[in-house]
């Protein structure tokens, strides 16, 4: 499906919810047709290099180094940049609230509604006008690329302060909801409750009542919005996440299967083959004799606690996923 919008799933560690994707080797070409994507959690851009165009739907804006770009959970999107152009990034994956246990309740709800309803132009953060937020991001990579003593606390308070400097200067409305026919946001619900329930059955008429939707308004908004269905997106979930699982756990293909919602090895393996065409453990063997030295040493040169999903350039591999046939009831 060409124009479908893919799913990365990161896994935070619970005691703390940050993932940095560091080191200066995290560079990215101009793609011709980029393909967006969306993730469970916040996601901080540090652009150091280059120029680039930010999508976030059909919308575009600029961005250029040094800036930050940020893209809320859940929101489709991608950085492309400028052709003969090469970016070079650090990113950051972090669930904010889950981090800043510290702040007052009040505002820990603030920023819970806030990261879903920042959008558009006040996601790009040019450095050159907010010195002072670009500074603090820079110090939370180099903390986390050091990893030095209480590098934990100290990347805690500078988050703490990068977030309420942003709800400060980029004030969002934190009571209207958000009702735009084309806005991911209203899907939320669903989506928060798949990230969390994948691997049980799950109803799509709860998920609709999950978002105050009827059941046919919910199915076409998710179809026009993600381009699958709603129960194909449920396994793109199960399966992308099976693929984590493969890649870096010892666990067995069945145990596998089960941990990502599929009774059976067959019902596992059946819906593997679906979309790509080889079975779980044939592709646990392509995927882990891949020779590539890029990502060899990106893999080797990620921080621990990433090591629990893929990185970049194996989600970059996987984006050969078939489309599903359409499906009744999907």
């Amino acid at each position: 499906m060409e124009n479908s919008i893919f799913y990365r799933y990161y896994d935070l560690p619970a005691n703390f919810p940050v993932v940095g994707l560091l080191g200066n080797s995290w560079h990215s070409e101009h793609i011709d047709v980029p393909r967006q994507h969306f993730h469970n959690c916040l996601e901080i851009g540090y652009l150091y290099e280059g120029r680039c165009t930010v999508l976030f739907g059909e919308q575009k804006f600029r961005a250029e180094a040094p800036c930050l770009v940020l893209a809320p959970p859940n929101a489709a999107h991608i950085t492309n940049p400028d052709a003969g152009q090469l970016c070079g990034w650090k990113w950051l994956y972090v669930d904010p609230v889950g981090l800043l246990s510290q702040l007052p309740v009040q505002s820990q709800t603030e920023l819970s509604l806030f990261q879903y309803r920042i959008s558009g132009e006040d996601c790009i953060l040019p450095g050159e006008k907010y010195p002072v937020m670009y500074e603090l991001i820079g110090m939370v990579t180099r903390e986390l690329e050091a990893s030095g003593h209480a590098y934990q606390g100290i990347v805690r308070e500078l988050l703490g302060a990068f977030f309420l400097m942003l709800m400060r200067e980029k004030p969002q409305d934190l009571t209207v909801p958000v009702n735009s026919e084309h806005n991911p946001g209203m899907l939320q619900p669903a989506i928060s409750y798949i990230m969390a329930h994948y691997m049980e059955e799950l109803d799509v008429d709860d998920l609709a009542g999950r978002c105050h939707l009827s059941t046919s308004h919910f199915r076409r908004m998710f179809k026009r919005i993600f381009g699958w269905a709603p129960l194909d997106y449920i396994q793109v979930t199960r399966i992308q996440r099976a693929c984590t699982l493969l890649f870096n756990a010892d666990y067995s293909v069945t145990e596998i299967g089960i941990m990502v919602g599929y009774p059976t090895p067959s019902s596992f393996g059946r819906m593997f083959r679906r979309f790509y065409g080889i079975s779980p453990n044939q592709w646990r063997k392509k995927m882990r004799s891949e020779n590539s030295g890029m990502v060899t040493s990106y893999f080797h040169s990620l921080p621990p606690a990433a090591s629990q999903f893929f990185p970049h350039e194996y989600m970059e591999q996987l984006k050969t996923l078939g489309p599903f046939k359409e499906e009744k009831g999907g």
